[in-house]
């Protein structure tokens, strides 16, 4: 049985528009092999010409950061299907339970987890 990758696994597909939010190339090689004609963007204006994006990853390196970013990033991912929160799993500051706090200030709870190798987990996240 052949492994998935970590693009797999966060449920992204051929053809994809994926918005990579506050993520260095450390953080984004972790979704490395892309599907084929899957697209990464890190800037979505609200002007963007693409008919839509398919997913959304979002990686906080500590809840503070994590925290910050929600104003301005939580109410442009309503309209996207796939939201994923990535976060490092051997940090104390940042952890599935503490996503899942922050994100329900905002209407948002949590619907799956998973590990993307050592380093990385994801938390994926849907509107109230």
């Amino acid at each position: 049985m052949t492994e998935l990758t970590n693009a797999e696994k966060l449920r992204i597909s051929d053809g994809f528009v994926v918005w990579i939010i506050g993520s260095s190339v450390e953080e984004t090689s972790v979704l490395d092999p892309m599907p084929e004609g899957a697209e990464m963007i890190e800037q979505l204006q609200e002007d963007d010409e693409r008919e839509s994006v398919d997913a959304a990853i979002l990686f906080a390196d500590d809840r503070t950061a994590l925290a910050d970013s929600f104003d301005d990033v939580l109410p442009r991912l309503g309209s996207i299907p796939l939201v994923w929160i990535s976060y490092p799993i051997r940090d104390a500051d940042i952890d599935e339970d503490a996503i899942q706090e922050l994100t329900a200030d905002y209407g948002w709870y949590a619907v799956e987890s998973i590990i993307l190798d050592e380093t990385w987990a994801a938390l994926r996240v849907e509107q109230t």
